[in-house]
């Protein structure tokens, strides 16, 4: 192919692959579920129930959004769109009860409670990444999300961590995005529950963020309550213009609030969310402080 065609043809595949996904393509949840879990042993297993919860948003961020390079939070510089992008995903009882059936057939826990458990899990989609190797793997989606597992009687975390799925596909259009999607959803939920099995490390790297984020269960993860008030009660000390380390002397640090990062070129601005609130700064001033 004559090079100078080469970008166009790119982003004319690129194009088809972004078209043909974005439509109304169902998804099917019993393929989240990992199809081969030989059950954990006695060692490995929590002694009592777990209320599985799950929290996926609509789209995701794609080309900026929070990811995990072992050591800090980072956030993506942007890339062509045919290139990566955002990624339409699926509502968060698929992937709830796609968590449940993993659960229980792996004998993690003794079993799955709706209410009241001795554990609740809390399971976030941070986001999802589309990349298109034309030569490569084709149609790739990683996904990233936050597993965490709280005992109910104490609000312990007992664990807290990234957990990533990786999913390819060489199909063709909307089914391309359907496989890779399910694959790495599927690769996640497996990922997850080897950390759950892993008694011989803590699996904390995520408390950063998501130490305090409240739990979507019936639990209270220790320090959230005291977190909380404390925002709640120096919340009107804030005002435009503060910089991040002003706002942080009021409320507290931010980052160990269970923070998410948003950042986007324009404006320069950045976006701080948690389950109470929401900060947003342009240039390094604080511009908008909503209180849920």
């Amino acid at each position: 192919m004559n090079k100078r065609w080469w970008p166009t043809f790119k982003f004319f595949i690129a194009g088809l692959f972004i078209l043909t996904a974005g439509g109304c393509t169902s998804l099917n949840s019993d393929n989240f579920v990992p199809t081969s879990m030989v059950p954990v042993g006695n060692d490995q297993s929590f002694a009592g129930s777990v209320n599985v919860q799950a929290s996926v948003p609509g789209v995701s961020e794609g080309k900026s959004g929070l990811f995990y390079d072992g050591n800090v939070l980072a956030v993506k510089e942007a890339i062509p769109i045919e290139k990566r992008g955002k990624v339409a995903l699926f509502q968060s009882n698929k992937l709830k009860v796609a968590l449940e059936q993993a659960v229980a057939r792996s004998g993690l826990f003794q079993r799955i409670e709706q209410g009241p458990a001795d554990y609740v899990l809390d399971v976030w989609f941070v986001n999802a990444i589309r990349e298109i190797k034309t030569f490569g793997e084709g149609y790739i989606i990683d996904v990233t999300a936050i597993w965490r597992l709280t005992r109910t009687k104490d609000g312990k975390v007992l664990l807290c961590s990234f957990v990533n799925g990786h999913g390819a596909s060489r199909a063709v259009g909307s089914n391309a995005y359907v496989q890779s999607l399910e694959t790495a959803t599927r690769d996640m939920v497996q990922n997850g529950l080897s950390k759950l099995a892993d008694r011989s490390t803590e699996h904390l790297d995520a408390r950063s963020a998501a130490g305090n984020r409240p739990s979507m269960g019936p639990v209270v993860p220790e320090g959230f309550t005291r977190w909380s008030a404390n925002v709640r009660q120096n919340w009107s000390k804030l005002r435009m213009g503060l910089t991040l380390a002003e706002v942080e002397a009021a409320i507290g640090p931010v980052m160990l609030s269970g923070a998410i990062i948003r950042s986007f070129t324009k404006g320069y601005t950045q976006e701080y969310e948690t389950g109470i609130y929401t900060l947003a700064f342009i240039n390094g001033k604080l511009s908008r402080w909503e209180l849920r």
